[in-house]
This record gives C-alpha cells, sequence and structure tokens, in this order.
C-alpha cells in the first residue's frame, strides 16, 4: 500500500510540474481558462482520492478484501496510469489540469483521442475504482470517487460545447453566436 501512494504521489508531482510549464505557455499564447473552479475542484479530488482512501480504509470498519479485489484494483490503477500518461503525451504542450480555449487550435485526433473522446478522465475514473478496490470500499472514498465523476461529466460537457465551436468555426458563424471566448475582452 505505501508503494502505491509513493508511486501515486509521484506520478502526481510530475504532473503538476508538467501543468505549471504547460500553463504558462498557454497563458502567453493568449489561452483563455473557461472553467478555473471546477478544474480546480476536479483535480483536488483526483489528489486526495488515494491518501483519503488509504486513511479510511485504515480507521474505518470494513469488510476483509479478497485478494481478487486488491488485485484487480491495481490492475485499474495502473491502466489508469499508463492510459492517462499517454492521453498527455498526446496532447504535448497543450495538456494541463485546466480548461482553456485558444482560437483556431485544431482537435487532437492522436494517441488515445483516435478512440476515447476523453480518455484522461476516463483514467482517472479507473483509478479511482482502482483505489476503492487495492484499499477497501469505504463510503467516504466512495463519495469523493463519486464526485469526481459528477465533476468530470461536467467538464466534459464545457470541452465539448468547445469543440463543438470550435469545428462550426469553419462555418464562419457571428461572433454573437459563440460562447466559448465571449468573456475575453477585444
Amino acid at each position: 500500500a505505501i508503494l502505491v501512494l509513493l508511486a501515486t504521489s509521484l506520478v502526481y508531482l510530475g504532473e503538476r510540474r508538467v501543468h505549471n510549464y504547460n500553463y504558462a505557455y498557454l497563458t502567453t499564447v493568449e489561452g483563455e481558462e473557461l472553467i478555473p473552479s471546477l478544474m480546480k475542484k476536479y483535480f483536488r479530488l483526483t489528489s486526495i482520492l488515494p491518501f483519503v482512501a488509504l486513511l479510511t480504509g485504515l480507521l474505518l470498519p470494513r469488510a476483509l478484501v479478497p485478494i481478487r479485489a486488491t488485485l484487480l484494483g491495481l490492475g485499474f490503477i495502473v491502466t489508469g496510469f499508463v492510459l492517462r500518461t499517454w492521453a498527455m503525451r498526446s496532447l504535448g504542450r497543450l495538456w494541463t489540469q485546466r480548461c482553456i480555449y485558444i482560437a483556431d487550435m485544431p482537435r487532437v485526433a492522436n494517441g488515445p483521442y483516435r478512440f476515447l473522446l476523453n480518455p484522461e478522465y476516463m483514467a482517472r475514473s479507473l483509478e479511482g475504482l482502482g483505489f476503492l478496490l487495492f484499499f477497501g470500499l469505504n463510503p467516504l472514498a466512495l463519495l469523493i470517487w463519486l464526485r469526481m465523476i459528477v465533476l468530470s461529466r461536467r467538464i466534459v460537457k464545457v470541452e465539448s460545447r468547445q469543440l463543438h465551436e470550435l469545428s462550426a468555426a469553419s462555418l464562419h458563424l457571428p461572433d454573437s453566436s459563440s460562447t466559448v471566448g465571449a468573456s475575453k475582452s477585444r
């Protein structure tokens, strides 16, 4: 359990470093952050879930976790890490822990984005389920995981609208018909 948390911590620290680097770049190319508070909530929950799952697994009474569930949980964690890393590498400098709109940016269609619309959110959901199974299902960790899923669905709606509007840009819609970028002063 300690090795899983150590590996998770190192991955999260690495992600944070990449986020800071890419976020600074995207803001210099006039990227507009669309839903900052929602994204911050989501990434805070993803960061605390493994630790809450461990602590509540140790402190709260729970049923004995069968070894199959623990191994399945570990498999989900590893699969989630691999899928998320692949998604992040496919986005390159465009990956951050924020939803950033950049005018005239083409949709990414390489890596896992060829097969899945939102591989990073799927990966984080798999990881969360893996942590629940690995450390033992408990109510608090389950609530955090469910909240993550609800937030990711809200984020996906905004990102889908953004992609739709970007694909509609070639239709030369008037500026007033777009909500993406509307808060940016001109």
